[in-house]
């Protein structure tokens, strides 16, 4: 599930706000396998929200590499 006392409430709030935006999901998790990301995939789907690629999903505290892939990952969500 998302954050449920400070993000979940945010989320809640403007979802029905975005069917016409394109959005890019993005987040980092330290136990599981970050089944949030799935399921929060999942229920903008259900929104009809657009999605511009697959979330990215990081455990714990990112590497190099994944600094870099969430760089990389801003600049196609300016390019879309």
């Amino acid at each position: 599930n998302l954050e449920e006392d400070d993000f979940e409430p945010f989320f809640e709030e403007i979802e029905t706000q975005l069917g016409d935006k394109k959005i890019i999901l993005f987040g980092s998790y330290g136990w599981g396998d970050g089944e949030w990301m799935d399921a929060w995939e999942d229920r903008c789907y259900d929104q009809n929200i657009q999605l511009i690629e697959k979330g990215l999903k990081i455990n714990s505290t990112p590497s190099s590499k994944e600094l870099e892939e969430c760089f990389e990952l801003g600049v196609r969500f300016a390019n879309s």
